[in-house]
């Protein structure tokens, strides 16, 4: 296994000396006019071919030989949302590991909780009060943090709320809450910590997501809203760390989740609910971790969901509306799950833990 990883290691050298060369020499060069006699798109088509091929031939290597997942003893993982659902089975599952867990939330007396059980079990764990939506708590406990007790390798950004109903009745200061808790916060979070991963050249973004960052929902306008620009962030900051040769370390991982069951709602009403159920935290918890020890770019819980919403998404609309309709998926399944949300007529947008629905 040893042995594979350093081949890796060394075509991934290769490529990274290729293309600074190319950067460095082969295209200016060509702007001069020094090649005018060799047409560079030659080269290029070259270039892109043995790329394919290779890409495809490691692909198929790591097919037939899974990679060798990294170990966790002495990271030092943050949480966001550790109260309860997924966050609290996130922090006690990384703290088996070796790893040393910090728990952020809201919410004090949940957070002790959990900090109690992880310490009960010999693990090291430390718990912290914070709102993620204030952006001077967030930046002042991380240099807090990352100046009195360790460097962050691990962000794990959890935290969230989840509300449905018509976009018109929501309150204005209940959408700019959902808006804050589900993008702006996530904002702050990487902002605070990524500086110093860049300067120490290793570190890792994990950004849960929902499923509703991925195909639309009624009645779930702001949270859709949130939850694709938290898509968009991470894809576009992962292209931005792929440009920069010096954070070639640092990972990103976009988790994808459908419905957790935590008993806070409903469970799914769709046609297929026996194949497209509800996942318990505990196993998204393991799932979402060896995803990271991979990491992998995308996590999709459960792993076909991702597949099929991407295959569903380049249909034409009226064939889209007309599967989605036969599947029972969006405002039904919402309207079902969400009736003590809908029950009050003012309607001021609830705001529910994140890990309970998705």
């Amino acid at each position: 296994m040893r042995s594979k990883g350093l081949i890796f290691r060394y075509i991934g050298v290769i490529a990274r000396k290729f293309r600074a060369f190319q950067e460095r020499w082969l295209l200016p060069w060509w702007d001069s006019g020094g090649m005018s006699t060799a047409p560079l798109w030659a080269l290029d088509t070259l270039v892109l071919i043995v790329k394919l091929c290779s890409t495809c031939a490691i692909a198929v290597v790591r097919v037939l030989i899974p990679p060798t997942m990294k170990n966790l003893y002495g990271e030092t993982v943050l949480i966001t949302g550790s109260g309860q659902g997924l966050g609290r089975e996130l922090a006690i599952q990384f703290a088996e590991l070796g790893a040393t867990v910090i728990c952020w939330d809201h919410d004090t007396p949940r957070n002790n909780a959990v900090v109690n059980e992880i310490r009960k079990k010999d693990g090291e764990c430390f718990g912290f009060t914070i709102d993620v939506t204030s952006r001077e708590q967030v930046s002042s406990l991380a240099a807090r943090l990352i100046r009195q007790l360790s460097d962050v390798s691990i962000v794990v950004s959890n935290a969230g709320a989840y509300s449905c109903g018509p976009v018109t009745h929501f309150r204005p200061d209940a959408i700019a809450k959902l808006i804050e808790i589900n993008l702006l916060a996530h904002f702050w979070i990487i902002q605070a910590f990524l500086p110093n991963m860049i300067e120490k050249r290793r570190g890792h973004i994990v950004a849960i997501n929902s499923s509703a960052g991925l195909m639309p929902c009624a009645e779930m306008v702001p949270y859709c809203a949130a939850k694709y620009g938290l898509r968009g962030l991470m894809d576009a900051i992962t292209e931005e760390l792929r440009l920069d040769t010096w954070t070639k370390n640092v990972y990103t991982t976009s988790v994808y989740l459908a419905t957790l069951s935590t008993g806070s709602y409903s469970p799914p009403a769709h046609r297929f609910a026996s194949l497209y159920s509800e996942v318990a935290p505990k196993d998204a918890a393991k799932i979402i971790i060896d995803g990271i020890r991979k990491n992998r770019k995308e996590i999709s819980i459960p792993s076909i969901m991702k597949p099929l919403i991407a295959l569903n998404n380049i249909l034409p609309y009226r064939i889209r509306i007309i599967l989605t309709d036969f599947f029972n998926f969006g405002h039904r399944v919402c309207a079902a799950c969400c009736k003590e949300c809908r029950s009050n007529v003012a309607f001021v947008a609830k705001l529910c833990p994140q890990d309970s629905h998705r």
